[in-house]
């Protein structure tokens, strides 16, 4: 009888063992979403004069796009920054360009278009906030696209550190 009954308690015991170990494997798949990047808050541009004073840009470029056409701008970000200023300015609201951002991890951030601010002025101003943290180190890609371009259009594209 004595035989029987530890048995039934060993068996017993069995899975709660299991179920500790399959917990433990779980919690370590845990770190998987921090790894796959941060995640990015997008809005349009909003002056804030005290963070404009402490802004540094690594990036002022003057380029010329045609109908069809995508460029590149790589961007390194280092430790420390809090969010990115991107402004895209080509001024003639009848030709459309798209502004995609692609993260050092990979995540795609956009197409934004002219309209995104809710106005259509040939410029695409936005802020990058990361949603928790620091904007992720490593290189930014921006990629600028001539969706509806008549001739040749010339922009301005700068990329800000706060």
């Amino acid at each position: 009888m004595i035989f029987v009954l530890c048995v039934i308690i060993g068996l017993m015991a069995v899975p709660a063992v299991s179920a500790e170990e399959e917990h433990a494997e779980n919690s370590g798949t845990e770190d998987s979403p921090a790894s796959a990047g941060i995640e990015y808050i997008v809005s349009p541009w909003v002056e804030n004069s005290s963070d404009t004073e402490d802004s540094i840009s690594p990036l002022r470029s003057t380029q010329y796009i045609t109908q069809g056409q995508t460029i590149t701008h790589y961007v390194g970000v280092g430790s420390g920054i809090n969010y990115l200023e991107v402004d895209l300015n080509w001024g003639d609201s009848s030709d459309s360009l798209t502004l995609s951002i692609s993260t050092p991890s990979g995540s795609k951030l956009g197409p934004y278009r002219d309209n995104y601010d809710g106005s259509v002025n040939g410029r695409i101003r936005l802020n990058i906030d990361p949603s928790q943290g620091y904007v992720e180190q490593g290189t930014w890609q921006f990629k600028v696209y001539g969706e509806s371009v008549s001739g040749t259009e010339d922009y301005t594209f700068n990329v800000a550190f706060h």
